[in-house]
This record gives structure tokens, sequence and C-alpha cells, in this order.
């Protein structure tokens, strides 16, 4: 029986389109997720901590976006919105704005998630300082809410790193479409599919490591309004 053969110069000769590939990736999800994580954390003070018409506002909006698939929302942007807005679509900005508007549903509601978990004792406390609702939200209740839904925004940003893979249905050669288009050409598909996985796997196992970082004891929440205090 032939043992198999291992084509692994079809990834070095692949290696500038992968990099492409990797690039868009990456830079997809930093970009979407910095502006998902501003727009959503908006969501998430007026739904959790402001409530009336703007809350429910935000509230229909976090509901909508995660009753729709991700994919659908992709191709409604790209084919639909932008080129009725605007005549046509980039494939990258398209993609950047669908990952944002999307991504900020799905982060709004983990905000809300650790505002609630600022406990009244703590919130009193802040109180106590003399501080405006403003304050309490800048200086203790958001760091503390922050610290707490670490771990989740981690997950968060793992999930739309993958997701960006969905991108190449509206043309962006990003690490999944670059590792298609090269088995397409050498028709073999095992060497670059392994060698995607083993990336997408460094990539977010490194995020989920850094994540921990926030769970160590010097960054535990209750020091932060012990900080504060002190201050």
């Amino acid at each position: 029986m032939a043992s198999p053969v291992f084509h692994f110069e079809d990834i070095l000769l692949g290696l500038p389109l992968l990099g492409k590939g990797l690039l868009h990736t990456v830079t997809l999800a930093l970009i979407s997720f910095s502006a998902a994580l501003a727009l959503g954390t908006g969501l998430g003070l007026l739904r959790g901590e402001f409530g009336g018409w703007p809350g429910k506002l935000a509230a229909l909006y976090i509901e909508f976006l995660r009753g729709i698939p991700l994919i659908l929302f992709l191709i409604f942007i790209h084919y639909g919105l932008l080129p009725l807005l605007f005549g046509g679509s980039n494939f990258l900005v398209s993609s950047l704005i669908a990952f944002i508007i999307f991504e900020a549903a799905y982060i709004g509601e983990i905000i809300r998630g650790g505002l609630r978990a600022v406990t009244p004792a703590e919130r009193e406390a802040a109180q106590c300082l003399g501080l405006t609702h403003g304050q309490q939200l800048r200086h203790v209740v958001l760091p503390l809410a922050f610290q707490r839904m670490a771990p989740a925004l981690a997950g968060q940003f793992v999930s739309l790193l993958k997701d960006t893979s969905l991108a190449a249905i509206v043309g962006v050669v990003e690490l999944t479409r670059a590792g298609e288009i090269i088995y397409e050409q050498r028709f073999h598909d095992f060497e670059i599919l392994l060698f995607q996985a083993v990336v997408y796997f460094l990539l977010c196992f490194s995020i989920s490591l850094y994540s921990h970082r926030f769970e160590s004891p010097e960054r535990r929440p209750q020091n932060i309004l012990a900080r504060t205090i002190a201050d």
C-alpha cells in the first residue's frame, strides 16, 4: 500500500496569496471589532443604563440583528443597500460595514450583561465618592463591567475572526478564499486546509491566552474601585 504524499510545496508556492489573505482576515477582524466595540458600548449603555425610548430602540436594533444570519446580512449590504444608496459597493468596505453593524448587536448585549454584573454596593460606593452619574460610569461602572466581560468579549472577537471567512461570498480574498484559489489550481486541498486550520488555531489561541491576562489578581475588578477610592 502506497504511503500518502504530502504536497507541502503547494503551501510554499501559495504563501504570497495566503499572506495577503491573512492580512485581509486580521484587518477585517481588528477594524470591525474596534468599531463594533464602540457602537456596542453605546447600545449597551442605552439599553442597560438609560432606558426609555432610546433603550427600546437599542433593544430593537440588538434583537433584530441577532435574529438574522450574518451571511444574509453581508449579501444585503453588498448587493442591496450600498448599491441602492451609492450606485455600487466595494467588497472590503461593504464587508467592514456589515461586520461592524452586525457585531455591535452582540457586543451591545455583552455590555448590558457586564453592566448588570456591577453590584448595587459597588454603585453606592461610587456615589459616596461624590461622583456624577457620568463620572460613575466612566471611572467605576464601565471599568468594573469591562473586567468582568473580558472573557466574553475575547470569545466574540474569536468568533468574528472566524466569521471573516464569510466575506469571501462578496469577493474578499481572505485566508479561507486564498486557500480555495490555491487548491483549485494545484488540485491538492489537504495540505492547504491543514495550513489554514493551524493558522486559525494559532490566532484564536493567542487571543485566548491574551485575555487570561485580565484574570490576574492585580487586574481583578474589585481592585479598580479600591484604586479609584485611593485616588
